[in-house]
């Protein structure tokens, strides 16, 4: 069977054989029409006028003579409305923005639906009163119910006023344009441009739509032609085609007959499994780099989950072109939004007595968005010189100026501060993305999000200013950025019909593809989890046929199970169940597993696949040991490497260069639960309280037994000085601090066990060690306890993580031993070390490693040394030499810091 608009095009061609200059062909998106093009001219054989190409919103804007609004443009037009019917009681901007959203959807779907705005909004106001009174058993509803009670007689003159004013601009909702297209055609004698309407491949259509048809095939100008395959058409149990047999009884058959492809076209359906969502990326990246390009390019990457579009493009072979990309993304996704929000952060922490905080600086020129690898490191370096958390002006701007980057003037335009956001935003944010657009150079994928963002930046500025917005402050100009764009997405547009086809699930309707490749087939996206919201009750919607639920599955089914018509090979990938981030795979897949297979020509396969993703020259981060590098790293040695730092450095340098020479530090996470940093804190705290009045005497284990009853306590009291009762005595906060008690608790008596059968006296808490090597450079670091076991000194450190005791064995001291798994291992020999250098008197130590989670291991994890767990004087020498080698390459200039690919802790790396 020819595909759905090869069929078409044979129809259109018949039908009309004098041309179709004068014929409008309504298809479900663009896409569909390049192709039908395409099928035209291929079975034309001749030059002709193409038909006109409409979506069903641009057909019903023709109609209407009104546009439809963008989601800003339509808010603030809303906040006009509301400001001239409540004068003085106007609430703030911000205020608006929290309800308007929804108010906004819901308006558009009663008038998509052509509801009577007086009858809906009266059963509105009665069905709350009724609740109001039900409540309140039958008494007089309170204040607050009867300012409920009169909200919807409220919105319902906010409904009818919007609508005077949508039409007076000829611009509106996607509903109050279809509702206007239909009253345009009810009742008097249309006048279109065109002979004939063909309404083709459509799917659910809602009241109004369907009005504008019938009034259309009433007077011979509607076509229709619908994309069914009666595996779902004439099954009613298939949700699949719930609409389209709605709209067959509605307006009749249609001039193509329904299709058997799905029963009778052999076809594999392919279900693979992969570990996380991301690895969906790696997994297609991989699978279209093994295809023949012929079979590449007949290839269809459909997207469920349309945020896996820039980890897909990050993932594909350089070699994977001709690519053809036309979906577009939330803005949110994209990096040009970080970037953005970025410079308005820096410019709302401007204090003009002092400037901008170093931190936004460091956020906005850290920015993968405009890192250069060659300045910003630099630029960063030179920014944290001052040694002060704020950077006047001028200083920046001399900085900016030395730094390197080219048309800085621009920049420093940008950064001028500003006193009324609304009025001089505008050219603060022209200044910026001319800066950046110098910067980007070459990269047209950058330019690309620049150009949509400059765009979308000057819209907001105009509408802001036309609704007299000005004089509010920056903290505010932010905050009303953010929500007006929050629903705000960037379309890319690419060259249609040309090699490897990427797109959106929508974008797939009429159009039949023989090798499909789906990403995100996953429940929650394919279909959505959760609907759109609304304020009308669900009763309401339901009597008054507005959608539910299980209509907006109804649709997406079709969408999902419309692929399967024309396609031989399809692929349904997702993440694994046991991934923390996949909600399971689509309900689909399990429904064409048990409904296929047996009654279909149809294979299903599936397969389990861990990712790898295909080779391809990746820009790698290399950070030169510049003069600026050199001076901030001689300064570390000269104050004082901590053990943790070269830790850091033998684990992978690259992130070392990032938290110790350019002092990033990963933001705290503020997710309203106890983090990890802080109960560690507080649990050193709680044992340096059991054991400091202590020092100096022998430990007795009915001291210690009596100390452990009291740890649950003890840690209340000291995290009570951040939190209130009520909140540690909670949930989250309640498990985590009774875990790290009872662990506190079974390490105090198995401690208390050790002590009744040895002799242990704490010699110091929170010791500071230090030694220096040849050549100046200083160790330094904090012991938690030292203390004098049976006439030996031990060296300890309370570790509230895991400990793998084998990571703790050198075998010997040579530089060839040591690497990255060994960083505990080193951090106890600093230890010992250092504190053999400053006590001479002291022959021989041990180190270890207490882990809190592991009672049994009281005693302590011991570093191990060529097999003994003792370091004597006479190994010093030996010592010194192994830390002055890993020194000396630590500040090698030849060496550059380079991420190790086998870290998967790095603080600042991005790790694959």
């Amino acid at each position: 069977m020819p595909p759905f608009l090869e069929r078409l095009a044979r129809v259109l061609l018949e039908t009309h054989p004098d041309g179709l200059q004068d014929v409008a062909v309504v298809l479900p998106g663009r896409r569909a029409g390049m192709v039908l093009r395409k099928y035209l001219a291929q079975l034309a054989g001749r030059s002709q006028w193409s038909p006109d190409m409409l979506d069903m919103g641009i057909f019903l804007e023709r109609v209407s003579g009104m546009r439809r609004g963008s989601a800003m443009e339509l808010l603030f037009l809303l906040y006009r409305t509301h400001r001239e019917l409540r004068g003085d009681r106007t609430e703030g901007f911000d205020e608006f923005l929290q309800w308007a959203p929804v108010t906004l959807r819901d308006m558009s779907e009663v008038d998509q639906h052509l509801l009577d705005l007086d009858d809906l909004y009266r059963e509105l106001h009665s069905y709350d009163e009724i609740e109001a009174w039900s409540f309140t058993r039958l008494g007089e509803p309170s204040a607050a119910q009867q300012r409920l009670i009169q909200h919807w007689k409220a919105t319902g003159e906010l409904h009818r006023a919007m609508g005077v004013h949508m039409r007076a601009v000829a611009m509106g909702t996607a509903g109050a344009v279809a509702r206007a297209a239909a009253e345009s055609v009810a009742g008097t004698e249309t006048q279109l441009p065109w002979k004939a309407v063909w309404f083709a491949g459509l799917n659910a259509l809602e009241p109004a739509p369907t009005t504008v048809i019938q009034a259309l095939q009433k007077i011979g100008l509607a076509h229709l032609a619908w994309d069914t395959d009666r595996w779902y058409l004439e099954d009613p149990l298939q949700e699949a085609g719930l609409f389209l047999r709605r709209s067959i009884a509605a307006m009749g058959p249609g001039v193509l007959p329904p299709v058997d492809a799905i029963r009778t076209r052999p076809r594999t359906v392919h279900i693979v499994s992969v570990p996380n969502t991301v690895a969906q990326a790696a997994h297609a990246a991989q699978y279209l780099h093994e295809l023949a390009p012929d079979e590449r390019a007949a290839t269809v990457v459909v997207l469920a989950d349309e945020l896996l579009l820039m980890p897909l493009l990050e993932a594909l072979p350089a070699d994977i072109a001709p690519l053809n990309v036309t979906m577009g993304l939330p803005l949110e996704a994209l990096p040009i939004h970080g970037f953005t929000e970025a410079f308005f952060d820096l410019h709302r922490g401007y204090r003009e007595e002092q400037g901008f905080r170093l931190a936004d600086a460091e956020r906005f020129f850290g920015h993968p968005f405009i890192f250069r690898e060659d300045l910003t490191p630099r630029l960063i370096t030179s920014l944290r010189s001052g040694q002060r958390s704020t950077i006047p002006l001028p200083v920046l701007a001399d900085t900016m100026r030395d730094s390197g980057f080219p048309e800085v003037e621009k920049l420093i335009a940008a950064l001028t501060p500003v006193n009324d956001p609304v009025a001089e935003m505008p050219a603060r944010s022209r200044s910026l993305f001319a800066w950046c657009d110098a910067l980007c150079g070459s990269d047209l994928l950058a330019r690309e999000q620049l150009f949509r963002m400059a765009r979308l930046q000057q819209h907001l500025d105009q509408e802001l200013q036309r609704s007299g917005l000005s004089g509010i402050g920056m903290e505010a100009y932010t905050r009303l950025r953010d929500r007006l764009l929050r629903e705000e997405r960037l379309d890319l547009i690419g060259e249609p019909l040309s090699g490897l086809q990427v797109m959106g699930l929508l974008e797939t309707r009429a159009i039949d593809h023989q090798h499909i490749l789906v990403l995100g087939a996953t429940e929650g996206i394919l279909p959505r989890g959760e609907g759109e919201q609304s304020w009308i009750p669900n009763d309401i919607r339901k009597s008054h046929g507005l959608p539910l639920r299980h209509d907006r599955e109804a649709i997406t089914a079709y969408h999902a199970i419309r692929l399967l018509q024309g396609a031989d090979k399809v692929h349904l990938v997702h993440p694994s169940i046991t991934s923390p981030d996949s909600t399971g795979p689509s309900r689909f897949m399990a429904q064409w597993a048990h409904e296929l297979p047996g009654g279909t020509a149809s294979k299903v396969v599936h397969s389990g696949r861990t990712a790898t993703i295909a080779q391809r020259a990746m820009p790698l981060i290399a950070v030169q040991k510049d003069d600026a590098v050199r001076v901030r790293l001689d300064a570390i040695l000269t104050k004082g490497l901590s053990p943790s730092a070269l830790g850091t450095w033998l684990r992978c340098p690259l992130d070392f260069y990032f938290t110790y020479i350019m002092g990033i530090r990963a933001p705290d996470e503020v997710d309203g639960q106890l983090g990890s940093d802080i109960l560690g804190e507080a649990v050193h705290a709680v044992l340096e309280a059991v054991f400091r009045p202590l020092l100096g005497q022998r430990l007795a284990a009915e001291v210690l037994r009596k100390a452990a009853g009291n740890t649950h306590a003890m840690l209340l009291a000291h995290l009570g000085g951040a939190y209130p009762p009520e909140v540690l005595s909670r949930g989250h906060f309640r498990l985590r601090i009774e875990m790290a008690a009872n662990a506190m608790e079974r390490y105090l008596k198995a401690e208390a066990d050790r002590c009744a059968t040895g002799f242990s006296i704490p010699l110091g808490l929170e010791i500071p060690v230090h030694g220096e090597l040849p050549g100046g450079t200083r160790l330094r670091g904090r012991c938690d306890r030292v203390e004098d076991r049976d006439g030996l000194v031990h060296i300890l450190d309370l570790k509230t993580g895991t400990v793998n005791p084998a990571d703790l064995r050198l075998k010997t001291l040579d530089r060839e031993g040591i690497g990255a798994g060994q960083q505990q291992a080193m951090q106890l020999l600093i230890y010992a070390w250092a504190y053999l250098m400053q006590h001479p008197d002291v022959t021989v130590a041990r180190a270890a490693i207490i882990p809190l989670r592991t009672p049994s291991a009281a005693e302590g994890h011991f570093l191990h040394v060529g097999g003994s767990s003792e370091i004597w004087r006479d190994q010093l020498p030996g010592i010194t030499t192994l830390l002055h080698t890993l020194v000396d390459e630590l500040r090698d200039p030849a060496v550059p810091f380079i991420h190790d690919p086998d870290s998967k802790w790095c603080t600042c790396c991005t790790t694959p």
